[in-house]
Parts: structure tokens; C-alpha cells; sequence
């Protein structure tokens, strides 16, 4: 049997990715979720794969290749079977890479093709010309549900709902219409275009997180991607949290200003309509209960842009620092929930040093993980980013 991977990631980079624009009636956000989530993509039949002490060695046609560190599944192989299942790659050169594997020594036989690995643990009960609904079914999941309307062009309208009927009727919708008119919104382009946008997607099979760098086509400096997301955060209660499952989304306004782009995701405090709202409070309460969102260790500053421990790199130790972050219970400080994946970095000067798609390499309760990293800010998406937030693409999260 081969091993399994509980955190996936994907971005616009990997070969065969969906593209995001936006272009009006509907920017290719919904495919994107589909194959990440459900499918995976960018399948290939490999030349020859073969296995010396736990690396796996796959030869594909020339142009084709798969990503350093992604998760891929390979299918169809007759002998050694315990090939078939996901792998990690290892690295890359050309058309060859190298993964992890328990599978015996020696080549392997058989039609044997790889893609990028879906998250699995999703399903898509429901779907339509440019709209779908996502939820999780993990045993351990309450199954809430994600509505997704694709069918404008800037920005698709998200929202969440205990449970739903068909595509557009639902139970419980958070945010509600009197927090956010119709739903919130998942900004993807800040101008009308087919020009391909640059995203990043995270997830494992309870909670997807999403960075898309909406101001791309305005300036090829503006990679800021605001990490948004839906799913179910991870509680602090030992007597349980049923209703503890949120999503970050914006709340309109002018296309391309700083508050439509940034407030209120998980990598960034903010109050008022551009927020985290969580299903219920955590006493089951009915209604949306609009959050914030703050780290163990550092001010409500932007990621990678908060002084609290100085400048990075440590001027006593070198290191870069960084905290898991939080949502509150109703007091609005007693944290709640740990934000799965999401890590603060409680320092300033970090964007320039590390980039947009760096790995970093954990330490502490992270040792042996890779965090990647993702140029954010608060300033208006043209602009320069200033800060940088973490996301652990290996895993768990919980």
C-alpha cells in the first residue's frame, strides 16, 4: 500500500493547472477547485519507473514533468503494486523524478501513468453552468457546504451553509445577508481580462485555503496573494465545537482598493464587513458569528511585516520566527480555533529575502515540514507586497 498525504497544494505553475482570469462570465476559479480538490491533473503515462532503498525514479516523455514537492498518484502499475497510490517528488530534472516509496526494489511493470494527486475527502454534490457546491466528507468533517458562483468576472461570490438542498438552496448561509448582501466575494482579477492570473491552492480533506494573486495583470511586481479559504478550523474545546467552521471572504466595494483585496483573511486582523465569519458561535447560537483573526505570537500586523520580534533575520539567532493563528470565542480574545496551516511570521523586512513560492524549512513543533511561503500585503493589489505568510504544505494540520 503506498503512503497517503494529508496536505496537498497546487499553483498555477503546474503543468496542466486550470486557468484563473477574468474574463467576464466566469474566470475558471470553479475548474480550478474541481480538479484540486476531486480529480487531480495533468495526467501522463510514464516511459519507465523504477525503485533503489525508497526512492522512486519515473521517466516521462521529453516536456513532461511534475513539481518539486507536490503530491502525484500513480495508477496502472502491475508489479510492484504498492507503486500505485501517491508519492511525493523528491526532484526534478527534465522529464525525470524522483519520489518517496515503500515499494520494493527493482522496475516496476505495467501501463503506469501519474497526475497531480487530488486532496480527496471532497465531493461536489451539487453543479451548474458556472456555479458548483463543495463539501467536505471526512468522517470527521460536519459536512458544510461551499457555494460557488463563477459566473462574473472580477470576483466569484462565496459562501458557506450547514447543509444545502441543490445548487442554490441552503440552511444557515454564513456570512449572512445582513452581514454580506448575496454572499461573499473571492476576488480573482482586478481587471476585466483573459490574462492568466497566478494562485496557489492548499487543502487537506476538511479545510481549503486559496491565494490568488489578483492584481497580476495590472503589474508583473504585483504578486500579493491574500490567503482566503472555507472549512472547518480546528477547535480548542475538548467538549467539541460542532459549528466550528468559517470562511474568509471579502465584502465588495471598488475593485482593486486595498480593503476589497486584503481585510479580513486569514493572514490579516481585521473588523467590520471584510472578515472570517464562522458558522456559529461556539455555544451553537444560530447566525454567523463574524470573526477575527490573530497570531499566538505577534501583533495584528501583516505577516512578515510585524516588528514584535524584530527584524528578520534574528539579529541574535538568525532565525525567522513564526506562530499559528487563531480565531477568538465571542469575548473576542479567548482563542477559539487554530486556523489550520496558517502560520504568522511576528517579524518585518521578510519580503525581499524570501519570495513568493520559497520553501522554508520547519523547525520546532514544524521540524522535518516544509512551509511555503506567500507574498501578501495590505496596499492595493498593483502595488509591491510587503509582507510574507507561511502555509505547511506537508501536514497534518490536525
Amino acid at each position: 500500500m503506498a503512503k497517503t498525504y494529508p496536505v496537498k497544494w497546487m499553483s498555477s505553475s503546474f503543468r496542466g493547472a486550470p486557468q484563473i482570469d477574468g474574463s467576464a462570465g466566469g474566470g475558471g476559479y470553479l475548474a480550478a477547485l474541481y480538479a484540486f480538490l476531486i480529480t487531480g491533473f495533468g495526467e501522463s503515462t510514464a516511459l519507465s519507473v523504477s525503485v533503489t532503498d525508497g526512492v522512486g525514479t519515473a521517466v516521462f516523455p521529453a516536456g513532461i514533468s511534475f513539481e518539486y514537492y507536490s503530491v502525484v498518484l500513480f495508477a496502472g502499475v502491475t508489479s510492484p503494486a504498492q507503486l500505485n497510490g501517491e508519492a511525493r517528488i523528491l526532484s526534478v530534472s527534465g522529464s525525470t523524478v524522483t519520489f518517496e516509496t515503500d515499494a520494493p526494489n527493482g522496475v516496476a511493470t505495467g501501463t503506469i501513468t501519474c497526475r497531480y494527486a487530488p486532496v480527496g475527502g471532497w465531493d461536489r454534490p451539487f453543479y451548474g453552468t458556472g456555479k458548483a457546491v463543495f463539501k467536505s466528507i471526512d468522517p470527521q468533517s460536519p459536512g458544510f457546504c461551499l457555494r460557488v458562483d463563477d459566473t462574473g468576472s472580477n470576483s466569484a461570490r462565496i459562501r458557506g451553509y450547514e447543509s444545502m438542498t441543490d445548487l442554490d438552496t441552503g440552511v444557515n448561509p454564513f456570512p449572512t445577508d445582513a452581514q454580506i448582501s448575496g454572499g461573499g466575494y473571492q476576488i480573482k482579477s482586478t481587471v476585466t481580462t483573459t490574462a492568466a492570473i497566478i494562485y496557489s491552492l492548499m487543502a487537506d480533506s476538511r479545510m481549503l485555503l486559496t491565494a490568488i494573486s489578483a492584481g497580476r495583470p495590472s503589474a508583473a511586481t504585483a504578486i500579493s496573494a491574500p490567503v482566503r479559504g472555507f472549512g472547518d478550523l480546528i477547535p480548542l474545546n475538548p467538549a467539541g465545537d460542532p459549528f466550528c467552521a468559517a470562511i474568509s471572504c471579502g465584502a465588495g466595494g471598488t475593485v482593486g482598493t486595498a480593503s476589497f483585496f486584503s481585510n479580513g483573511t486569514f493572514a490579516l486582523a481585521s473588523s467590520g464587513a471584510d472578515s472570517i465569519y464562522a458558522a456559529r458561535e461556539m455555544g451553537g447560537s444560530a447566525g454567523a458569528k463574524a470573526l477575527t483573526s490573530f497570531p499566538f505570537c505577534g501583533s495584528n500586523s501583516l505577516s512578515g511585516g510585524d516588528n514584535t520580534l524584530g527584524t528578520f533575520p534574528s539579529d541574535v539567532d538568525g532565525e525567522l520566527k513564526y506562530s499559528r493563528r487563531y480565531v477568538p470565542a465571542s469575548d473576542g480574545k479567548t482563542p477559539r480555533a487554530i486556523i489550520p496551516g496558517v502560520l504568522h511570521i511576528p517579524q518585518s523586512t521578510v519580503y525581499g529575502k524570501i519570495a513568493h513560492g520559497d520553501f522554508v524549512s520547519g523547525s520546532g513543533p514544524f521540524v522535518n515540514r516544509k512551509l511555503m511561503a506567500l507574498a501578501t500585503g495590505t496596499n492595493s493589489p498593483p502595488n509591491v507586497p510587503t509582507g510574507v505568510t507561511l502555509i505547511d504544505v506537508t501536514g497534518p494540520w490536525r
